[in-house]
């Protein structure tokens, strides 16, 4: 009769805690069907499942980090718990085992996870609530899941140890823990062992079903949700933009007003975020004291979709054609959170969830731009200048190729376009007199080694990627019309180009609009014509240098090796890495149209990767984008060490180095 009993009570509760949170997780599903559809997440399903067995099962992305260990070691330990459990449960209400239950081998790796379990979440109360590292919040509902984790573990151990005692029996080898608690309860009375046995056993249960009910109201709705998060991940260029379509006149609102208005995939990267904290403590707006956290803005979406999805739930349900609510910079979001992104990407290079937060922020400029019309003073001039004259500084298009000086450069008009490259020189390169050596010295380059090669002149337009990353995508996308027919006039069919944002916008976002050509940034092309034995650095340069890792460059484009290769094939140069480079590298600041807004916040971005180089003990600052040229010297000189640390493209280390 005891048995039977505990066999329903068991129902009522576990029924009830399994009910509990299948039913809010059902909501929290409807929640995303309320979103924009996102028809690009269904491709590829082979390389999807790949990408969930080797970043969930192998949790490649969390073990990047050292404190990823404990995440390994707790989630491994929840799945053998999983297994353990059922004949856990089975055995207290029916009394027997499972087959696999009884396996030595099975026992000891179950009990070798269940302990790696029990210290991870000791690991993990040290650091939330005594080291209490800047990007992990100390939080009551963090402890409690903690607290309820231990106790699951605590109570399989103290109710199996129990158990062993009453039959007598204190295992082996493959259960050491569990038999020396068998062991330490042995002197205890039947009755006694019993009593411990049931209290540990229904507090198992108990903690269960509260964890249940927690998981999807909780930060652990990342359990459910990265499952979901790293299936769907972008296959696209990293960083891309979403295109929009301009020309459907229905559409009155462009970008992000309203919380259903992102797509589902987009609000599925709230449930999917853990709270870690990782995009926290790498994002440059947040270490100079800007009011931007990628980490709190994903999760301000999450809140929001949770709190008003009862209400459009209920305005589908009365057959509401238009969904609406609360406008999401109304207490979600804020103008200064928005502006203050760099669109660097470290944010998404450093989630272990695979969250995209770039394009969310992108969204909600093109909401401030397109439909309120709202930007600051000096982006309204930008756009102006871009307009008139087709350069961010409002300079004359007809001083576009002023700084070709005495060099020997043709334009495509003069070669009837039979040239075999193109290099696009880009808005900085042209017009700063400072990057206008960048292009000097990268046309040297290409004459020396006797590369087929042209410039548009007065005819070559903005690249667009300022206007784009700024939220204007009207102007974005008249830039790319302009230049796909210039290109087409001229039947361009490869380009090299100096700025990685011209670079990466021409070779992953044009083709959205129908223009597709190799493209090369110069540091690639430099490398290839090294490695052919077109080019050869023969004149020394008695210089220690660090390398700034370009954002568009790298984590957009995945190009770290060939600014180096570049460097360390130049006689004399002596290579030291900043402690944050390559994939870890910090934006200089000026990306996402940072080079030509109003910065606020307690530091300035390009003055804190500055003082990173001068750490290394470096001569010599190396970069390969005309804007992290400018931010770098701006930010040298704010370290008051112009004297001590110089600055030059690799380009112009490489030109100089050339007999």
């Amino acid at each position: 009769m005891w048995y039977i009993i505990q066999g329903i009570v068991f129902v009522l509760v576990f029924g009830t805690a399994l009910y509990l949170f299948g039913t809010a997780v059902r909501q929290r599903y409807l929640y995303l069907k309320l979103a924009a559809p996102d028809p690009t997440r269904f491709d590829k399903p082979g390389q999807r499942l790949k990408s969930f067995v080797v970043n969930v099962l192998g949790q490649r992305k969390v073990l990047a980090e050292p404190s990823g260990l404990g995440h390994f070691f707790i989630f491994w330990g929840f799945l053998f718990l999983v297994f353990g459990d059922l004949d856990f449960i089975v055995y207290h209400i029916l009394r027997f085992h499972l087959p696999w239950a009884t396996s030595p081998v099975y026992l000891f790796i179950e009990e070798m996870f269940s302990w790696f379990v029990l210290v991870a979440i000791i690991v993990a109360a040290i650091r939330r609530y005594v080291l209490r590292p800047m990007r992990v919040e100390q939080t009551f509902e963090g402890g409690f899941i903690l607290f309820l984790i231990g106790t699951i573990v605590v109570t399989y151990f103290i109710a199996t140890g129990a158990d062993m005692a009453l039959a007598g029996s204190y295992g082996g080898w493959y259960s050491p823990g569990v038999s020396l608690i068998a062991r330490w309860l042995a002197p205890l009375s039947k009755s006694g062992l019993l009593a411990i046995s049931e209290i540990c056993f229904w507090l198992h249960i108990l903690a269960i079903s509260t964890f249940l009910y927690f998981i999807p109201r909780s930060k652990h709705m990342h359990m459910i949700g990265a499952l979901f998060n790293w299936y769907f991940k972008k296959y696209e260029p990293a960083g891309k933009l979403r295109k929009l379509d301009l020309e459907d006149e229905s559409i009155e609102e462009f970008g992000v007003g309203q919380i259903q208005q992102f797509t589902w995939k987009q609000l599925l990267d709230g449930y999917a975020c853990t709270e870690c904290g990782r995009c926290h403590i790498n994002c440059p707006a947040t270490l100079s004291g800007k009011p931007l956290s990628p980490k709190h803005l994903i999760l301000k979406m999450k809140e929001a979709i949770v709190a008003e999805g009862p209400q459009l739930l209920q305005q589908k349900a009365a057959g509401a054609e238009t969904l609406s609510t609360h406008p999401v910079f109304e207490g979600v979001f804020t103008d200064e959170e928005v502006w203050a992104c760099t669109t660097c990407r470290a944010c998404e290079e450093a989630c272990p969830v695979a969250n995209e937060h770039v394009q969310d922020i992108i969204d909600l400029r093109r909401y401030l731009v397109l439909t309120e019309g709202k930007t600051s003073p000096e982006v309204t001039k930008v756009f102006s200048n871009l307009e008139r004259q087709s350069n961010e500084w409002g300079i004359s298009k007809r001083e576009r190729a002023a700084w070709v000086g005495d060099l020997p450069v043709k334009t495509m008009e003069e070669v009837e376009g039979k040239a075999e490259y193109l290099f696009f020189v880009g808005t900085a390169a042209s017009y700063d007199q400072r990057n206008q050596k960048i292009a000097q010295a990268f046309a040297r380059i290409l004459l020396a080694a006797g590369v087929d090669f042209a410039i548009l002149g007065t005819e070559e337009e903005s690249d667009g990627d300022s206007a784009r990353r700024l939220g204007n995508e009207f102007l974005y996308q008249e830039f790319v019309q302009r230049n796909i027919e210039i290109f087409q006039t001229y039947g361009v069919k490869k380009i090299i180009t100096t700025d990685p944002h011209a670079f990466n916008t021409f070779k992953n976002e044009y083709p959205d609009f129908g223009f597709e050509a190799e493209v090369y940034h110069s540091t690639q092309f430099a490398a290839k014509l090294i490695q052919e034995g077109k080019l050869k650095p023969t004149n020394r340069i008695e210089k220690r240098i660090t390398y700034h890792d370009s954002c568009y460059l790298g984590r957009y484009n995945d190009i770290y090796d060939a600014p180096r290769f570049i460097l360390e094939a130049i006689p004399g140069l002596e290579l030291v890495e900043m402690e944050r480079s390559r994939n870890k590298s910090m934006c200089c600041g000026a990306g996402g149209g940072g080079m030509f807004k109003e910065e606020g916040g307690a530091s300035r971005i390009n003055v804190m990767r500055a003082k990173q180089a001068l750490d290394t003990g470096a001569e010599v600052v190396g970069t390969a984008c005309p804007y992290c040229m400018t931010m770098l010297i701006d930010g040298t000189k704010a370290n008051g060490a112009e004297e001590r640390l110089e600055t030059f493209d690799v380009i112009e280390l490489l030109a100089q180095s050339i007999a």
